[in-house]
């Protein structure tokens, strides 16, 4: 029997792309409002291989989910597992009872895409499925729970201490400038925004579910990714 190792924990250091990769570590991170589930991924070459820089230096990258016991049918977590299923355990009717544990998936190849936040910062984005070759995106998507009477402004208001203070006067700026880009003639904000309007392009909907998990989260780290700046304290 193997000793068990010490699983090192590296940034995400790929940059963006289509890779093969190996899962190896899940670990949870204290982040400036809450914890955060990071799964962490060796990238690979075309032969499989460690993928390196010229400095010798492997390559990694992360899915970044909010801290869950994967008992919910519509966490990330549980959206990955699935992403990450060999054909042979895909069954139409046992993913809607349940899912393996998630060390059950160390160890296993799949190709991944990375890509370019806002932020600069390159995350793991959709996963081609094993089962049928098939991409997923894995990204946490915006599922309508949020209260369509609360004021976007407010929410600002209600968690800007989490906010680093030299960045305060240009969040508050930035963000109010976002609310007021996706209100009406009169001044309301649009939660459900309409997708044909022709005012709107693709990164003006990204952006918007973007603003939306924020209201959703309350999270200075999502606020971050929607209008960038350096807000984390």
């Amino acid at each position: 029997m193997k000793p068990e190792i010490n699983k090192f924990t590296p940034y995400a250091n790929c940059p963006s792309g289509e890779y093969w990769a190996i899962f190896f570590n899940s670990e949870i991170k204290k982040y400036p409002k809450g914890e955060r589930q990071l799964l962490t991924f060796l990238i690979l070459d075309e032969e499989q291989q460690p993928f390196l820089n010229n400095q010798g230096e492997a390559y990694y990258s992360v899915i970044v989910c909010n801290k869950s016991k994967g008992s919910s049918p519509k966490s990330k977590i549980n959206k990955i597992k699935k992403a990450m299923l060999a054909i042979d355990e895909y069954d139409p009717i046992e993913i809607h009872l349940g899912l393996p544990e998630l060390d059950k998936f160390y160890k296993r190849k799949m190709k991944i895409r990375i890509t370019t936040k806002e932020t600069g910062m390159n995350f793991i984005t959709h996963i081609q499925r094993p089962r049928d070759d098939q991409w997923e995106c894995i990204e946490g998507e915006f599922d309508g729970t949020i209260n369509n009477n609360s004021d976007p402004i407010e929410v600002f208001k209600s968690m800007k201490q989490t906010i680093n203070k030299r960045e305060l006067n240009y969040a508050e700026q930035a963000f109010y400038s976002v609310v007021n880009y996706y209100s009406d003639k009169k001044g309301k904000f649009i939660f459900n925004l309409n997708q044909t309007d022709i005012r709107f392009g693709n990164q003006d909907k990204i952006r918007h579910e973007q603003l939306l998990k924020f209201l959703e989260t309350k999270d200075v780290a999502d606020l971050q990714n929607l209008i960038g700046g350096n807000l984390v304290k």
